[in-house]
């Protein structure tokens, strides 16, 4: 890339004032000549000059090249969010130990074979949680089967269970099972896809929920008569077998208080030791993210070196990367902090109001929550 010449003002003085004091006869001419020839040589020298020096120069002169530059020297502005203050189990949340939990016991109304056969998808939907009145399968947060048995007087209206905010469900009645028993039709891209089935059946409200995978009506029914039919002699649950199970990452804030600071309700993603709430796509996704990293070989020294910030109270060591802004993906910084050899790293876009001060709030609570 061609450079700009700039002479330092030092050589217009040292090699340009001297030689004008003189405007006439040979000797002027012999000066003028000479400082032709001292010009040319600078033009020359700065030209072919060597390429990663100057390269180097640039990088710390001029911040448009490097814009971690500008932002590792302002300040981070403090941010008030309300957030979870509970407690965390560090080597839980880390992954460095794998708790016991209660198991699922089988759900006293589907069965397990029933309830994944609502979802046209071949994942793997495990059961998570079970009770009299609950069951629960998922792949993770964002793609679940849920069938809940409700007190008929105290359930929520139909007209109130929606799929995608703002965009009132269509209600189609049914035959069977049980009474007034109703298909939930989500219409918000423009075309009706069923997503839940509702019945009564001895002054209960029983409801089947699909989140994040298509089912058809065929399907919904299908499990519907299975808990009409095994409902009214469920066995009550009153036991669990001990099992290993890792922490949840995406229990560490409530979505209610993610949603408040993205300003949109989110899709929550659960991961392997990964969170992630967003909404939009592309240039316009607004995300928070969580992952838990190997710390061992963080390059701490060459980040800070190219613009990082060093926050070092922050867990043993806390270092934020700036993004640029790519074709598919905004801007965002990226807060990593050091717990025993794991980097707890902290994602925010900067499609979200102050993100810097966001990110570094957010990791702020984790790092006081943990025991």
């Amino acid at each position: 890339m061609p450079r700009k010449l700039s002479v330092d003002p030092e050589l217009e003085f040292n090699y340009i004032s001297p030689i004008n004091t003189d405007e006439g006869g040979e000797k002027s001419l012999f000066k003028k000549a000479a400082r032709t020839l001292t010009l040319a040589g600078l033009i020359f020298l700065a030209a072919c000059g060597d390429e990663k020096s100057t390269n180097q120069v640039e990088m710390v002169s001029d911040t448009s090249v490097n814009p971690a530059s500008t932002t590792s020297i302002e300040p981070i502005k403090s941010v008030h969010v309300d957030l979870r203050s509970t407690s965390l189990d560090r080597k839980e949340f880390l992954g460095l130990i794998v708790p016991e939990v209660k198991e699922a016991a089988p759900c006293p109304f589907l069965s397990d074979e029933a309830a994944v056969a609502i979802a046209k998808t071949d994942w793997i939907l495990k059961r998570r949680e079970t009770s009299n009145n609950l069951c629960y399968w998922s792949k993770n947060l964002g793609f679940s089967i849920k069938v809940t048995v409700e007190p008929l007087a105290t359930a929520k209206p139909l007209r109130e269970r929606v799929y995608n905010l703002a965009t009132p469900p269509v209600l189609k009645e049914q035959q069977e099972p049980g009474s007034n028993a109703v298909i939930l039709y989500d219409t918000a891209w423009d075309k009706e896809q069923a997503y839940a089935l509702s019945f009564e059946q001895n002054n209960k409200l029983i409801m089947i929920y699909v989140t994040g995978m298509a089912t058809d009506a065929a399907r919904l029914t299908a499990a519907a008569k299975e808990v009409a039919d095994k409902l009214p002699t469920a066995p009550t649950l009153d036991s669990h077998k001990n099992i290993a199970s890792p922490f949840n990452i995406c229990t560490t804030w409530n979505e209610a208080d993610i949603e408040a600071i993205i300003g949109a309700p989110v899709q929550v993603t659960l991961g392997n030791l990964d969170c992630k709430w967003e909404t939009g796509v592309g240039k316009d996704l607004k995300q928070i993210r969580v992952t838990i990293y190997s710390g061992k070989s963080y390059p701490w020294e060459s980040l800070i070196t190219d613009g990082a910030r060093d926050f070092p109270d922050l867990g043993e060591r806390g270092l934020m990367q700036t993004k640029r802004k790519r074709t598919n993906m905004p801007g965002h910084v990226l807060l990593n902090a050091l717990y025993d050899e794991r980097l707890v790293t902290i994602t925010v876009t900067d499609t979200i109001s102050d993100h810097e001060a966001m990110a570094l709030a957010l990791s702020k609570n984790i790092d006081n929550r943990f025991k």
